[in-house]
């Protein structure tokens, strides 16, 4: 049989090769290298957050190479994601020990706060921005424990830094604006909720919280605007639903305001805020029978929410029923309410 002229040709140009022809794929890695390619893959799987997969390949590399001191940083990160957190502070602990390292000092810090040791986060956050003073994570942690504990002008500060490290950094914008608002600085808190959705339009939170700081300051049209753009991205969003609700009861839209209770009452049927909300509402549609059955129903599932006492004393006290009035506000005073001591201070003594 005669070749075709394609075998002929290959044959001419020498490219018809035999089996004894084939390439041999050299297999003799060291184990720092085969130490690597577990390494990268292990990122791989952080990557799309297989975080179990992401483990054992760590785990792969660190055996071949014990000196590896970013793969047990990044094991550590994987067993935080996996709330193995004692785990993951070994593995940070051992980082450190071979190459104190920003990352692995802030891996610690994570856990520490997560497991609400505030003060040990806070040290291990410390640490991480003296070696990396632009590590914006790191800040904005740092800033979270301050908050949480009303060192609001120092949670201020972190938050600053963050947000200098990383301009685009929504979430600061949007905790330092909280930070401002508790703060007292009303406009300042405005200014950086609008930076956070600039930065986020998803940031569906943050647009509660701009409302909620238009709301304050008297701009309920404001306020609902930015609820209406919270709840578009959220639909379940019982909170911004109730403030929204408020914000049209400060514009007298007592009925739009009872829809939005009732809304966020369907989503969570235990708030009490929105129970007492309706409470509210139903005072200026001068129903004090029906505020004074939310007030009820509010009290039953909290017996210390003091502001359902403030308005149950109301509606009692429009229904006649002084004695009654000045019990609820007594209450309300000995729960901390200052409204409460006034109310009963003029009408009760």
């Amino acid at each position: 049989m005669k070749k075709t002229f394609i075998t002929l040709l290959l044959l001419a140009s020498g490219f018809l090769l035999n089996a004894q022809d084939t390439v041999k794929v050299k297999t003799n890695l060291t184990p720092e290298q085969e130490a690597e390619n577990a390494y990268n893959l292990a990122l791989e799987m952080m990557g799309k957050k297989d975080y179990n997969a992401a483990i054992d390949n760590f785990t792969k590399a660190v055996t071949l190479n014990p000196n590896f001191d970013k793969a047990f940083v990044n094991r550590g990160f994987a067993k935080y994601e996996t709330k193995k957190n004692d785990d993951a502070i070994a593995d940070f602990n051992q980082a450190n020990a071979l190459k104190p390292s920003a990352d692995g000092y802030f891996g610690k810090g994570e856990c520490f706060y997560v497991m609400n040791k505030k003060d040990s986060a806070n040290q291990n956050l410390t640490k991480a921005v003296a070696l990396d003073n632009r590590y914006a994570k790191a800040f904005y942690l740092r800033g979270q424990i301050k908050f949480e504990a009303k060192e609001y002008k120092e949670a201020i500060e972190d938050y600053d830094k963050a947000i200098a490290a990383k301009p685009d950094y929504a979430y600061a914008y949007n905790d330092r604006g909280s930070a401002k608002k508790q703060n007292g600085d009303a406009a300042g808190a405005i200014a950086d909720y609008e930076k956070a959705v600039q930065h986020d339009s998803k940031l569906f939170f943050a647009y509660n919280n701009l409302g909620s700081a238009k709301r304050d300051k008297g701009d309920n049209t404001g306020a609902i605007e930015a609820y209406n753009k919270a709840i578009a991205l959220k639909s379940d969003y019982y909170i911004a639903i109730n403030n929204r609700g408020s914000a049209k009861l400060n514009k007298g839209e007592i009925a739009g305001a009872i829809n939005d209770f009732e809304a966020a009452l369907e989503i969570k049927k235990d708030y009490v805020l929105a129970m007492n909300n309706m409470a509210s509402a139903y005072i200026k549609k001068k129903d004090f029978t029906k505020a004074a059955e939310w007030c009820n129903k509010a009290l039953v599932i909290d017996e210390d929410a003091a502001a359902c006492y403030i308005n149950r004393g109301i509606a009692k006290q429009m229904l006649k029923d002084e004695e009654g009035a000045c019990a609820d506000w007594k209450q309300a005073a000995k729960l901390g309410m200052a409204l409460g001591k006034s109310y009963s201070a003029g009408l009760c003594d």
